[in-house]
C-alpha cells in the first residue's frame, strides 16, 4: 500500500485521498483504512521511509566532516525533488526541538540521518560537541523542504547551487552561534 501511496502522493500531493490510494493499491477503501487510519498517518509512514533512506545513505558513506555533511545535503536536496511536495503537505506544525523532546519518530530518524555528519562539521570547525543540539536546530531551520523547493523551483537554482549555498550558510550560522556564547 505504501508503494501505491508513493505514486498517488507524488502525483497529487494536495488532493490525494484514501480512496485514490486504495484504488491505486487495488484495495478496498475499508482495507486501506485497516492499514492506515488516515492519509496523514500514511504520509507519516511515507516520510519515515524517506528519512530511513537518508539514514542508509549516510551510513553507507565513508566520507567524514564537511564532505559527509555535503554528501547528505546533496541527497536531501535530491529527495526533495522527488518527495518534497508530499513531505511539505504534511510538514509538522510543531518545532523540531519540541518534536525531538516528545520522542517523535521522524525527528529521531532525522537525528540518525544527520548526527554523524553534524559531529564531523563540529570537529572540522573546531567547535565543541555540546553544540550538537544547536547544529540539529539550525540544520532543521535551514534545510526545510519548503525552502529547498523554493530555491530549486522558484529561484531556479541547481541542486549543486542549493547544496553549496545552504551548506555555507549552515557553517556560518553554526560558527556565529558558537561565537555568541553557545
Amino acid at each position: 500500500m505504501l508503494d501505491a501511496a508513493t505514486h498517488v502522493l507524488r502525483d497529487e500531493p494536495a488532493t490525494a485521498t484514501m480512496q485514490s490510494i486504495a484504488r491505486a493499491a487495488a484495495l478496498s477503501q475499508a482495507t486501506a483504512y485497516r492499514h492506515f487510519p488516515s492519509v496523514e498517518a500514511l504520509v507519516v509512514a511515507y516520510h519515515e521511509d524517506v528519512m530511513a533512506s537518508l539514514v542508509e545513505h549516510g551510513e553507507e558513506s565513508r566520507k567524514t566532516g564537511k564532505a559527509l555533511f555535503e554528501h547528505q545535503v546533496a541527497q536531501w536536496v535530491k529527495l526533495q525533488g522527488e518527495h518534497g511536495p508530499v513531505i511539505v503537505r504534511f510538514w509538522s506544525q510543531r518545532g523540531f526541538l519540541e518534536r525531538l523532546r516528545s520522542s517523535d519518530v521522524t525527528a529521531a530518524l532525522c537525528c540518525r540521518a544527520w548526527d554523524r555528519a553534524l559531529r564531523g562539521v563540529l570537529i572540522e570547525l573546531e567547535l565543541p560537541d555540546p553544540l550538537l543540539p544547536v547544529g540539529r536546530f539550525l540544520h532543521n531551520a535551514l534545510f526545510d523542504p519548503r525552502e529547498i523547493l523554493d530555491l530549486t523551483r522558484t529561484a531556479g537554482l541547481s541542486d549543486e547551487q542549493v547544496v553549496r549555498r545552504l551548506s555555507d550558510a549552515f557553517y556560518g550560522a553554526l560558527s556565529g552561534w558558537a561565537r555568541s556564547g553557545c
